[in-house]
């Protein structure tokens, strides 16, 4: 089983990146939607009664999008989770990424990060330092057209008896 790490802003729209990934490695996966957050700054910002910043960003149209994805991949699918992380170092990455065995990390060349929240972190740079494989390229077509190609590579002549 893979596991693979897909950002996420909390919007149906994220979960695109989520299913074009799928396609791409056209295995079974577990997809663990990701966001980062600032620890809180203040000593008081630790005591307050207000709710975690990921609460506020829960909804129903990203359950029901997340519901629909796996309907529509079942057998490619077998889990979607939501995982945030606080903090902003590379050694915390590192060990949020090896305690969820994370074996890929999707982050396409036209990746845009999207500030929601005011403790929300860009990940970017997280995931180009960590040495976990990066899937950048999302396009079905091109990677079916390099699965051929290298297919084509390995083949061997066959000798006539």
């Amino acid at each position: 089983m893979t596991n693979i790490l897909v950002p996420t802003d909390f919007t149906p729209a994220s979960l695109k990146l989520a299913e074009q990934a799928v396609k791409v490695l056209n295995r079974e996966v577990n997809i663990l939607l990701f966001h980062a957050f600032e620890m809180p700054f203040y000593y008081v910002d630790f005591f307050r009664p207000e709710r975690e910043p990921w609460q506020e960003l829960l909804n129903d149209n990203l359950r029901h999008s997340c519901r629909q994805l796996k309907e529509r991949c079942p057998w490619l699918i077998n889990s979607i989770h939501l995982r945030f992380m606080q903090g902003n170092t590379a050694a915390l990455f590192r060990n949020w990424t090896e305690a969820n065995g994370i074996d890929i990390i999707v982050c396409p060349n036209n990746y845009v990060y999207t500030k929601i929240h005011p403790r929300s972190l860009n990940p970017i740079p997280f995931f180009k330092k960590s040495r976990i494989t990066l899937l950048q390229d999302l396009s079905v077509k091109e990677q079916a057209a390099a699965r051929v190609s290298s297919h084509k590579q390995h083949t061997y002549p066959v000798i006539p008896a």
